[in-house]
């Protein structure tokens, strides 16, 4: 086992959420762990707020977490539509000012990417790109058709192949699927590494950088 998890900012603290309404196996996670070496220090960053459980799933692990709950940003919830592409941008990059050095090793999109539009998914991927690497892995959840509409539900992890969800208490974000063609396009610091259709109509992704 490694030192305990430590998070980008000590005046950050693990979010009590309201109650986990159910559980959900996830058949990819547990491959982010596979795919890289988890006997040196990781670096994860995760799209949300940083949930109790997670925070304690991740404590068994060496590890430097980064939270940057990007579902509660104004730039994102009410003027996403009205920003350019190059405002979004320079948004993004305010928010992954992380320390000098800092390569991801994992990152936790959740559902985050169905509610960007063309240009915000754009952005950002252009402000990501600097902080990943050839090891980096990515999971995230996808529609397979963009007629589904996905639940406004918030992830947390339990177990490498049990995830938690529970409603979220704020309003959801404006909707905006993409195909798996368009996520590529405009995604493009990463490719899919693992696509797993789900009951439900989502896609869970595995995401690996683009060579």
């Amino acid at each position: 086992m490694g030192s305990a998890a430590e998070k980008i900012d000590d005046s950050v603290s693990p979010l009590r959420a309201g109650p986990v309404v159910s559980r959900q196996n996830s058949k990819l996670f547990p491959a982010l762990f596979r795919l890289i070496d988890v006997n040196h220090r990781l670096t994860v960053m995760e799209i949300g707020p940083a949930l109790t459980e997670t925070v304690s799933f991740f404590s068994e692990f060496k590890c430097r977490l980064h939270f940057v709950d990007l579902y509660n940003e104004p730039f994102v919830r009410e003027d996403q539509a009205r920003l350019s592409e190059k405002e979004l941008r320079h948004a993004f990059e305010e928010h992954f000012r992380f320390p000098q050095g800092t390569k991801i090793d994992i990152c936790l999109f959740w559902d985050f990417l169905c509610y960007l539009d063309d240009p915000a998914l754009r952005a950002f991927n252009s402000a990501l790109r600097p902080w990943i690497h050839p090891g980096t892995r990515a999971h995230g959840y996808g529609v397979h058709h963009l007629a589904i509409r996905l639940e406004n539900i918030q992830y947390g992890v339990l177990k490498k192949d049990l995830l938690s969800i529970r409603d979220r208490s704020t309003e959801q974000l404006p909707y905006h699927p993409h195909s798996q063609i368009e996520m590529h396009d405009m995604l493009n610091c990463f490719d899919f590494e693992r696509g797993l259709l789900l009951a439900d109509g989502k896609l869970e992704m595995l995401l690996k950088p683009r060579a």
